[in-house]
């Protein structure tokens, strides 16, 4: 299908991507964008509306969980079919930003703290080791009680960075620990996390790690980590498809 010649206005640096997403939404409803049409590249977006290719990619992503249009890799993004069907119960996209935001940064954790994990166990300390033991002790049933699951969380993930004795990864791993715990309302409204089902396979997993480490067990605290950092990962990817 010939493509049409499509008009943008340029964008303001500091309002993208939700403004970009809110102008080709408002195109689409108008008929200006029609069901079927192929949007220019991303590159070609970026330069039509005078932003990054960063900022291009998270407003596709967003217009693709709203249910506007459908990534054919390799091929383009598409209009879809009818807008109104996939929005008439879809996630507001206040939750797919927050969705997006969490995803970045479980992402960016499970970059450095399965390392830490098992720089931790490589040579693990006695104070460290006395920390997991009452941390462990501590998390045995806090799974009955997600604000007291989230504050152990909190402790149990800065309790391994410290035990790396790096003090850059330390640094890192609280800054983004205290980025993720911002989400605790969403993760436990949105993705259910704060089921006891899911909370127990949570506190077993970080129980695991922590035992790993202790034993002197670098690898198995490494994946054991990942492992750990993926239940919320699963259940993003469950509800909303933020990085398709």
């Amino acid at each position: 299908m010939p493509q049409k010649h499509m008009k943008f206005s340029a964008l303001h640096i500091n309002s993208a991507p939700d403004v970009l997403v809110k102008e080709i939404i408002s195109q689409v409803e108008s008929g200006k964008l029609t069901t079927g049409e192929c949007l220019p590249s991303q590159r070609d977006l970026a330069k039509m509306f005078n932003v990054g290719l960063g900022s291009v990619r998270e407003a596709i992503k967003m217009l693709t969980v709203l249910g506007y249009i459908n990534v054919i890799r390799g091929k383009g993004s598409y209009i879809t079919e009818p807008v109104e069907k996939n929005q008439a119960d879809g996630p507001t996209p206040e939750k797919i930003w927050e969705a997006m935001s969490l995803a970045d940064l479980i992402a960016a954790r499970a970059i450095v703290e399965p390392g830490a994990a098992k720089i931790a166990a490589i040579q693990p300390q006695a104070e460290n080791i006395n920390v997991f033991k009452k941390l462990a002790k501590d998390m045995e049933n806090s799974y009955k009680d997600k604000d007291v699951f989230y504050e152990l969380d909190f402790k149990f993930h800065i309790a391994v960075a410290e035990a790396s004795n790096n003090s850059t990864l330390i640094e890192i791993i609280k800054l983004l620990v205290e980025k993720s715990h911002k989400h605790i309302y969403f993760m436990s409204e949105s993705l259910k996390i704060a089921n006891p089902l899911t909370l127990h396979k949570a506190v077993e997993s970080a129980r695991h790690v922590m035992a790993c480490i202790q034993a002197g067990d670098p690898d198995t605290a490494e994946e054991g980590m990942r492992r750990h950092l993926n239940i919320v990962d699963l259940e993003l990817d469950k509800e909303f498809p933020v990085k398709k």
